[in-house]
């Protein structure tokens, strides 16, 4: 036992060391795409800086990041940007890149058929199982849809063997084209995100080379097309399936905010590379390691917002920017004429219980109706002076044919007022199970078989090794919940939900729109008590 630990020991300190050597990295993937005696240059991308001191009020729940202001040119703001750390399924956006890259090349097609069939493991008694098989197929666009919207970890490996044949050549392709576009802190060892077996294996970035990715990715509007789609309908050959974009901006802000991607593992924390275009002028936002996605969500809207507001374009949701004010604003910076002073939101408290980050604002317009009685001496004219409307919109609203009016008489006008309401961003429950690696002890792990079918690749098979028949079920699950409208009142006092790795008292709660308490009464739970994966517990209704 002591020789086995010892070995292991050694094992993990040989990878390490490895690791820790860029040439480990780099070697093989320069030898391997221009011979073993030509070196290929790595570019430089430098951006230039206009920081704002506090931009970003809370910046210690942020690990790292950036915001950078696309038109201008300048990173506004930045902390530890130059640092690599674990980027969990940000890696897809590296993954969409180069799929879109090679139906730009011709080799394959948005339309081409990824047939997929799945054998699963259904226990039956204490200590006996069946099998049932189940085929599908899906379209690369729909596998793309699955990736970047609803961040399916086994469609990127349907992608990786599609677009190069086998992962480890798909793999070699993404630090290969890393190094091609200056991303000098990245590493990937695998297409989805997942944890690797060792910690320094783990796919990493730094938020300025998360900066660069974006860039490139917003060069294939396609691309952006599919991580703007709030909610993903894909076929599968069976019926169809709806997926909720785990980014909750696109949701909340679907007009201006088009993307990119979220990421989340236990070491990651909760990351996002967000995009928003406001008035034809363009942000880029990287966050990195945030420890709960509505934190992460209302930090990156809040940074969006205030400058967004500085630079007098308002805030997102906001109707109508005024794009010229500012032009002439932003010219008089550049002339050094003017400055960027932001108008800092409020911090958040250190004691804040976390669903008040579920909470940003957005201003709307809404139409209100009074009714006004006339008075003696009242004429149209007079009314409409007071209610700062015209005589014409009166007698519309009234139906009046003439301006004749009498004492008494109840005339109503309408008037447009302007408001901030809270807004709660829309957070899947489902990010962190869709993110997570799966249990290797799970007794419903599935053997999934992959036939791709393409001109260029017409004898492709692979087999996915990450994703368990059950996780795959609650994504299917989870996806087509979350696109449903609330149900009407239900006749039961309580339905029944299964527990799901990841599964929170606070995000059950949110899915079915009661409160924690009611379900810890209902099921009797202390704060002893803790969720267990597979246990049914009651979910009340209509209040119960």
């Amino acid at each position: 036992m002591q020789e086995k630990t010892a070995f292991t020991g050694f094992f993990r300190m040989g990878l390490k060391a490895l690791v820790l050597c860029p040439a480990f990295f780099l070697f093989p993937l320069i030898s391997s795409a221009n011979g073993p005696d030509t070196l290929i240059h790595i570019p430089t991308t430098s951006f230039s800086q206009d920081l704002i001191p506090g931009l970003v009020a809370n910046e210690k729940e942020i690990r790292a990041g950036l915001l950078y202001d696309v038109d201008r040119d300048r990173i506004v703001w930045e902390k530890d940007m130059d640092y690599a750390y674990p980027i969990a399924s940000l890696t897809k956006m590296m993954v969409g890149l180069l799929a879109m890259e090679d139906i730009n090349a011709g080799t394959v097609c948005l339309d081409d058929r990824i047939t997929v069939t799945r054998t699963y493991k259904k226990k039956v008694r204490r200590r006996r199982y069946t099998t049932y098989k189940v085929e599908e197929q899906y379209t690369l666009e729909d596998v793309l849809k699955m990736a970047l919207v609803a961040s399916h970890n086994e469609s990127t490996v349907w992608i990786a063997k599609h677009c190069s044949g086998s992962l480890p050549a798909f793999v070699e392709r993404m630090n290969r084209r890393a190094i091609e576009l200056g991303m000098s802190k990245s590493q990937y060892s695998n297409p989805s995100g997942l944890p690797a077996i060792i910690d320094e294996l783990d796919n990493s970035s730094s938020p300025r080379d998360q900066l660069i990715l974006a860039l490139e990715v917003l060069k294939h509007p396609k691309l952006i097309e599919i991580t703007s789609i709030p909610y993903a309908s894909v076929h599968n050959g069976k019926g169809q399936v709806s997926y909720r974009n785990h980014n909750g901006l696109v949701i909340n802000y679907g007009m201006e905010v088009d993307g990119i991607k979220t990421g989340f593992t236990k070491a990651a924390g909760f990351c996002l590379v967000a995009t928003a275009n406001r008035g034809e002028h363009r942000m880029i936002s990287v966050v990195f390691g945030c420890r709960s996605p509505w934190i992460r969500n209302s930090i990156v809207a809040s940074m969006m917002n205030t400058y967004y507001d500085a630079i007098k374009l308002g805030r997102l949701g906001e109707a109508g920017p005024d794009t010229q004010a500012s032009r002439v604003f932003l010219d008089s910076v550049q002339q050094g004429i003017a400055r960027i002073e932001p108008n800092i939101e409020q911090k958040i408290p250190d004691n804040a219980n976390d669903e008040s980050y579920a909470y940003t604002y957005k201003t709307v317009s809404q139409k209100i109706k009074k009714a006004h009685t006339v008075r003696q001496g009242d004429n149209l004219g007079r009314i409409a002076d007071k209610y700062n409307v015209s005589v014409t919109d009166l007698k519309k609203w009234n139906k009046l044919r003439n301006t004749t009016i009498r004492p008494g008489q109840k005339l109503y006008v309408f008037s447009t007022v302007r408001k901030k309401i809270p807004v709660r961003l829309v957070i899947d429950p489902d990010e962190t199970i869709a993110d997570l690696q799966p249990s290797q002890d799970t007794t419903d792990q599935c053997e999934t078989e992959l036939k791709t079918e393409h001109v260029h690749h017409p004898q492709t098979t692979a087999r996915a090794d990450h994703d368990t028949a059950s996780k795959v079920a609650h994504e299917i699950r989870a996806g087509q919940d979350s696109n449903a409208t609330p149900p009407a009142k239900a006749r039961a006092a309580y339905i029944y939900h299964t527990v799901q790795p990841g599964d929170t008292l606070w995000n059950i709660a949110q899915r079915y729109q009661t409160n924690m308490e009611q379900i810890k009464k209902l099921n009797k739970l202390s704060k002893k008590n803790y969720l267990r994966s597979g246990t049914r517990i009651k979910i009340p209704v209509n209040g119960g």
